[in-house]
């Protein structure tokens, strides 16, 4: 069990990190409550199934709009947790430039107002935040916690204003507080349709599948590293400091192209499968995007794991034999 922390909050956990927040934490804290935005009726699909999956883990799930701030002030009130996680953001449409940003604002930023000061004078020991590679500039370089940022996308500058606001409602209500910026997760309970499961899909139907040239250079990192960062980032509230940022990435950029040719490599695939080029590139993706691990490496005493063995281990969570 982490020491002291009896009672974690996980918002979020119908999205794909969230449920592996709770589900991991559900083992390591006596008590792990998730927090849907809706009503649980009101799911379907992959998100019901991901909230299934906390629940089936003992996490309790309960509804917690943070939009509606007095509701979440007298949530805070009754449940008085140890921890915070706070990982609901709105992430629809992320990727374009008509990103909602004035609901980005209301969800991923307003509600920090009424959060911070409620959650300190109901003994909360600190905030773990989920913070985005998006929020930094595009580079060929990479990307390290003090950098300056300019992102290219609405959402990016919604989880920036996140970031800079959760900085200064730290130091002002001395509420220790980490933020932890993801570059590219991938794990089991991703979105069907998301890029990694498609291919894997498709690889084992023997199907082929159209694909962008695939050029692009990302940081790919798996959930279960991510989770040991974030316990690792609990551990770190312990220092002496109200505020600090952890990027939390693989430290290595690799090309979309190399990287699925290693799902065909693992599962002894046809490679001709992937029809690269018969898509285009989405307009505006920036070509290279990667970060700088080693303030991890050296604070949080965290490695992620090499590449191939977290494709073993995602393809091994998905229930296939390689």
């Amino acid at each position: 069990m982490i020491r002291s922390i009896d009672k974690i909050v996980v918002t979020g956990v119908s999205s794909f990190i969230g449920v592996h927040l709770a589900r991991f934490f559900s083992e390591k804290a006596g008590r792990v409550i998730g927090t849907i935005s809706r009503h649980i009726d009101d799911y379907e699909g992959i998100r019901l199934q991901r909230i299934q999956a906390a629940r089936d883990k003992g996490v309790d799930i309960r509804s917690l709009n943070l939009v509606e701030t007095e509701s979440m002030v007298a949530f805070i009130q009754t449940e008085k947790p140890d921890l915070w996680i706070h990982h609901a953001g709105w992430a629809t449409g992320y990727g374009d430039m008509d990103y909602d940003l004035q609901k980005g604002y209301a969800v991923n930023v307003a509600c920090l107002r009424k959060l911070y000061p409620t959650l300190k004078a109901n003994g909360c020991r600190g905030i773990i935040v989920t913070g985005s590679s998006m929020e930094y500039s595009e580079s060929d370089n990479a990307c390290t916690e003090d950098d300056v940022c300019w992102p290219s996308t609405p959402y990016g500058l919604s989880k920036l204003m996140e970031t800079c606001r959760v900085r200064q409602l730290s130091e002002q209500y001395r509420m220790r507080t980490r933020v932890a910026r993801i570059f590219i997760p991938f794990g089991s309970m991703d979105a069907p349709q998301k890029l990694i499961p498609s291919v894997v899909h498709a690889l084992k139907a023997g199907e082929e599948i159209a694909l962008s040239p695939c050029l692009q250079k990302r940081d790919f990192i798996h959930v279960n590293d991510l989770l040991i960062g974030y316990e690792a980032l609990i551990h770190d509230l312990d220092r002496d400091l109200d505020f600090d940022l952890f990027n939390l990435c693989s430290g290595e950029t690799t090309e979309l192209r190399a990287f699925l040719g290693m799902f065909v490599s693992i599962l002894n695939a046809n490679p001709r499968l992937l029809l690269f080029g018969a898509r285009s590139m989405r307009a505006g993706e920036a070509p290279v995007s990667y970060g700088s691990n080693e303030k991890a490496r050296t604070l949080l005493k965290w490695t992620p794991s090499p590449l191939k063995n977290s494709i073993l281990a995602y393809l091994q969570d998905e229930g296939i034999r390689v």
